[in-house]
């Protein structure tokens, strides 16, 4: 009998401004893996021109000029359908990368062309979600929609997605966006074995990144948010935000889920946390050393 082994593809689901970007550069720091970004972005942009002639690569060059992206622009312009468009990408993916190299998708919605994937290949799919607290700032200071809108975007867009995903026969695996700017290390171990594949120290720093990513967060052109993986903690001194989100409070356990669930054990209530022993501050690592030192 012979055994099918299907090609693996890595699709980063979730809200926008969650991290997305710095995932894949991460993930394609790894030798087997590549990221293309928002790739459903690229085949439905509006302005083609401006996106290859004026959007910088991860790679440090125009999308035009990019090295995968300058072969791919002509079918990008097509108008064939997006399903149609990532199967003909694929096949230049795989043909210019070789049939072992494990493609990053970070398009992060639900789209129909992720039950296509499914079917045809090893689709493993990273929940990715940001501290709905740090996330909800993040956009306040942006777009300025008001705090309570933003805190009930959170909470409804990814119950939604997360309702849409689960409908399907997909793989997931959740990872918050603070487990991994805090202990990357850890998470992305995590990851590679989710994906079952090695670990690289490569990963740590997203600036080893062969990822081409050309529509996204302007970190894919930042050489300096590139060379590890940084935190916007100014959320937490801000009054306004905090006496808000003490109303809140019930989406704290959401939250826990979605983002702190690599760190935390069982489930997590509103108010009664059963927390993991994590190796870094649990107290099993401090009776191991008291042991040897004490």
């Amino acid at each position: 009998m012979q055994i099918i082994i299907l090609k693996k593809i890595i699709y980063i689901a979730g809200l926008g401004h969650s991290g997305s970007t710095i995932l894949d550069m991460a993930l394609g720091a790894h030798p087997k893996m590549i990221g293309l970004g928002e790739i459903y972005a690229v085949f439905n942009s509006k302005d083609y021109v401006s996106l290859f002639e004026n959007s910088t690569c991860s790679c440090g060059k125009k999308g035009c000029d990019c090295s995968f992206w300058k072969d791919v622009r002509s079918l990008s312009e097509s108008n064939s359908s997006t399903e149609d468009k990532y199967l003909q990408m694929l096949e230049m993916f795989y043909k210019k990368y070789g049939d072992e190299t494990i493609l990053v998708d970070s398009s992060k919605n639900s789209y129909p062309y992720l039950n296509i994937l499914n079917e045809k290949f090893d689709l493993r799919i990273i929940y990715l979600t940001r501290d709905y607290r740090s996330w909800v700032y993040s956009r306040f200071t942006r777009v300025k929609t008001p705090l309570i809108i933003l805190f009930l975007r959170w909470f409804a867009e990814n119950k939604k997605l997360l309702h849409v995903l689960n409908k399907q026969d997909f793989k997931i695996m959740k990872v918050g966006y603070e487990e991994l700017a805090f202990f990357p290390d850890f998470i992305l171990q995590k990851i590679t074995d989710y994906i079952d594949i090695p670990f690289s120290d490569l990963m740590v720093s997203p600036a080893n990144t062969k990822s081409h990513i050309i529509n996204g967060n302007i970190a894919r052109a930042d050489k300096q948010k590139k060379e590890k993986f940084y935190y916007d903690s100014k959320w937490l001194v801000s009054g306004k935000l905090s006496f808000v989100a003490a109303f809140f409070f019930f989406l704290q356990k959401l939250n826990n889920k979605l983002v702190y669930s690599n760190i935390m054990k069982g489930k997590v209530k509103a108010f009664s946390k059963k927390v993991f022993d994590f190796h870094i501050f649990g107290n099993k690592r401090k009776e191991e050393l008291d042991g040897q030192h004490n």
